[in-house]
């Protein structure tokens, strides 16, 4: 008996279900066949533009308008929102920086994309203004930007090449202005032993309507084998007074440095002089710095040994 009570009492609950499910399909057919005013969005897409303009930044995106029509119709539009294409170059003239579009035109391409005539009322913004901003152009110093591991011995002689070292840019006078440099895209390299030679993007800046030409760049960047090497030279001494003789400790300094194996032979000792300033002495503690005023172009990442020279004074 109970099993048979449960069975009646269930399915009399889905009967319930059922029919109140074709009620509620019942209701919502009822309901949304019904005709009803709602506000509207259609997103605004300019075409066209003028090479002597472009989009100032405070145009309108979007339109709103009421839609009257069935509800089924006005949820459809909610998703599959209208799309205006506003031809700027129907509407603009050198003479004029603004331009209004007319009514009737925004009107026609809306009731252009609804399955039939609709009511559209209550445009806003009415009228839709365009303004434009001219172009100017601008030349601009290109900036490399690169993450680049050499193999081990390796380095790049001298300093990367930019080809060209400058680009144009071109956009509305109150964004163009505030760019001095543009940068690359980031050239990544690893285990680099060999001459450098890539093309490579410029950066965009963050303001849309700001174009570059070119919009690539060559990098070139000349790849050697280096070594590192040694010379001992003796320090001279510069603006000492009459009279007065020093004793340095020490009296040599060790110049070490990194040069290109192929510009080695031509290096030497020569080539390299050192000095320290008398007129620059630290008198409170007796020493000086040495300075290297002469070395080769080739030469890199120099230092020496020691830093500093400490000194005795006799006089005669």
């Amino acid at each position: 008996m109970t099993k048979l009570l449960k069975r009646y009492s269930n399915q009399k609950i889905k009967r319930f279900l059922f029919f109140l499910g074709i009620a509620g399909v019942f209701w919502v057919l009822t309901k949304f066949s019904r005709e009803f005013t709602s506000s509207m969005q259609a997103d605004i897409r300019y075409q066209n533009l003028p090479e002597t303009a472009v989009l100032s930044s405070n145009n309108a995106k979007k339109i709103t308008y009421d839609l009257t029509a069935n509800g089924f119709e006005i949820l459809f539009y909610k998703f599959k929102r209208p799309v205006l294409d506003i031809e700027i170059d129907k509407f603009y003239t050198k003479e004029r920086d603004s331009f209004a579009v007319p009514k009737n035109e925004i009107l026609q391409q809306l009731e252009a994309q609804f399955n039939k005539y609709l009511e559209v009322r209550n445009l806003n913004p009415d009228p839709l203004i365009v303004k434009l901003d001219p172009v100017i152009l601008k030349k601009v110093k290109v900036v490399a930007k690169t993450d680049i591991d050499f193999r081990n011995g390796f380095k790049g002689v001298e300093n990367m090449e930019t080809i060209p070292d400058s680009v144009v840019i071109a956009g509305p006078q109150a964004d163009v202005e505030k760019i001095d440099s543009i940068f690359t895209q980031v050239l990544t390299l690893r285990d680099v032993h060999r001459n450098i030679s890539e093309q490579v993007g410029i950066a965009l800046p963050p303001v849309e309507a700001v174009a570059v030409n070119p919009e690539n760049v060559l990098l070139q960047w000349d790849v050697s084998e280096f070594s590192q090497e040694q010379f001992t030279l003796p320090v001279e001494i510069i603006n000492l007074p009459p009279g007065m003789e020093l004793k340095l400790v020490p009296a040599h300094v060790t110049v070490t440095f990194d040069i290109s194996i192929d510009d080695f032979k031509e290096v030497s000792a020569k080539n390299f002089k050192l000095i320290c300033d008398f007129a620059k002495r630290n008198a409170d503690q007796n020493f000086m710095l040495p300075e290297l005023v002469k070395k080769p172009e080739k030469a890199v990442n120099i230092s020496l040994d020691p830093k500093k020279i400490d000194y005795f004074i006799f006089k005669n």
